[in-house]
């Protein structure tokens, strides 16, 4: 049709051409003959580019994603390249200069101070408790135990030194003052020089603030003294085995202490009289809930007694601690700590036997609770009778502590004591404590009775950990 307008269109005149294209028209573009002769063909052009629209701004988004990815991999490269440069310049700058001397000795005398405060109120039920540690509460009422005061700081890259003094009310004591070698020496070997507390067993080393009672044990008390803390030099060794062992000898002064089992001989320039320690260690991780420590002691030196006489000290301690893993974020730990001791102590009498023991267990149910139990003993072959007329219950340790009439150093027990004690300890926080304890002693050369106690504890300052 349309070869046939055309043909006709061209053999005709002007206004023949006229009325020819406005019927054309007519009939070209109405409705009805338009979609007569182009029938749907409009809607699928009409849809193929609304398809074609939409890819299009598909690929658009695309394009400006990606423009914004490569805007930020260049922000992120020139950061980088800015950091390196800095980081050259810095590196070629010259170094810092070095501390001078004076600069140095400021330093040194700027350590780590810290102070911790024990107060204890008692409650007893006789009128003359015995009297076993220096810092144990010792009748009804509240008083100060000890305010530790320590020092310490790395004196520079060879040694570390450490500084613990003990106050009462009338009561100045140097309880520790040593250095410790930071050295790499051969054997893996560490150096101790100084007043230090002893590595014999375990409750030895843990100072007032660390211990799980009021009280001290009894063993700990009456063959050690408050603590066992000679002037010497002591060498640790650390055992290259498949568990960790080490073992510890130290020679020191027998003078100065607080204790009877060892004191200066009259020929002080003996070299075989001084007092020897030695202690071995073992650590094992049988599980990862569960770990196990295992030591052995031995002192020996004179006591003071007579001209050669001498002491010899044993002791085994144990430590064990479990914790479930999966118990974790509950807290919940157990740990045993039992000891035990054995003396020989020659006089010019005779040669004394006596022995003690100490077991606690303790367990921590909360995050800030614990709770413990404790038994303890002492006992002797040969309890000692107290020379004087005039002493009380209440000096009873006091005279086997200190010269009587004759004026002789009595080492010995005055008889079998047992003793309990169970604890509650609460913990607001790792700078404060409080706890409460009761206590039956029942020694067989007296009566019988108990004891309850709150003690609080508090502290300032970089207290560092001390070693056990």
């Amino acid at each position: 049709m349309k070869i046939r307008v055309a043909a006709g269109y061209l053999g005709v005149t002007n206004i023949n051409r006229r009325i020819i294209l406005f019927v054309f028209a007519f009939l070209f573009f109405s409705p009805s003959v338009y979609k007569e002769v182009w029938g749907d063909e409009s809607d699928e052009i009409k849809k193929q580019m609304q398809e074609l629209r939409q890819q299009m701004e598909s690929m658009q988004k695309k394009l400006q994603e990606l423009e914004e990815k490569n805007r930020k991999l260049e922000e992120e490269a020139q950061k980088q390249k800015e950091e390196k440069e800095v980081e050259k310049a810095l590196t070629e700058t010259a170094p810092p200069p070095q501390p001078g001397f004076l600069q140095k000795f400021v330093q040194s005398l700027n350590p780590d101070i810290s102070i911790i405060g024990i107060f204890s109120g008692a409650y007893f039920t006789t009128d003359d408790p015995i009297f076993h540690a220096e810092i144990d509460p010792e009748n009804t009422g509240i008083d100060l135990q000890e305010l530790e005061v320590a020092f310490q700081g790395v004196v520079d890259p060879y040694f570390r030194f450490d500084s613990f003094f003990a106050l009462q009310r009338d009561i100045f004591e140097i309880e520790e003052s040593y250095a410790t070698s930071l050295l790499t020496l051969p054997l893996n070997l560490q150096i101790r020089a100084g007043l230090m507390r002893s590595k014999f067993g375990r409750i030895n080393l843990q100072h007032r603030e660390f211990q799980d009672f009021v009280t001290l044990a009894l063993p700990a008390a009456y063959f050690l003294g408050e603590h066992l803390n000679p002037v010497g030099a002591e060498f640790n060794f650390l055992v290259p085995l498949p568990w960790y062992v080490e073992l510890s000898a130290s020679v020191n002064s027998p003078g100065g202490l607080e204790t009877t089992t060892f004191a200066p001989d009259e020929d002080a320039n003996n070299i075989g009289l001084l007092l020897y320690i030695f202690h071995i260690s073992n650590f094992f991780e049988v599980t990862d809930d569960f770990s196990l420590s295992l030591g052995g002691s031995f002192a020996t030196g004179s006591n003071g007694t007579g001209t050669e006489n001498r002491s010899n000290l044993y002791g085994a301690d144990l430590f064990a601690k479990y914790r479930p893993l999966k118990y974790s974020s509950s807290y919940q730990e157990v740990w045993l700590q039992s000891e035990f001791m054995y003396r020989q102590a020659e006089t010019p009498e005779k040669t004394l036997d006596d022995w003690g023991a100490y077991a606690q267990l303790i367990y921590r149910f909360a995050k800030r609770w614990n709770s413990g139990f404790r038994f303890d003993f002492v006992d002797t072959d040969d309890p000692v009778v107290p020379l004087a007329d005039d002493v009380g219950a209440e000096n009873l340790l006091r005279v086997i502590r200190q010269e009587v009439e004759e004026e002789e150093e009595i080492l010995g027990l005055l008889g079998k004591e047992l003793r309990y004690a169970f604890m509650l300890t609460f913990n607001p926080t790792e700078f404060s404590r409080i706890r409460l304890q009761y206590e039956f002693d029942d020694p067989d050369f007296r009566g019988s009775y108990s004891a309850f106690y709150i003690q609080f504890q508090y502290s300032l300052g970089p207290h560092g950990a001390h070693p056990f």
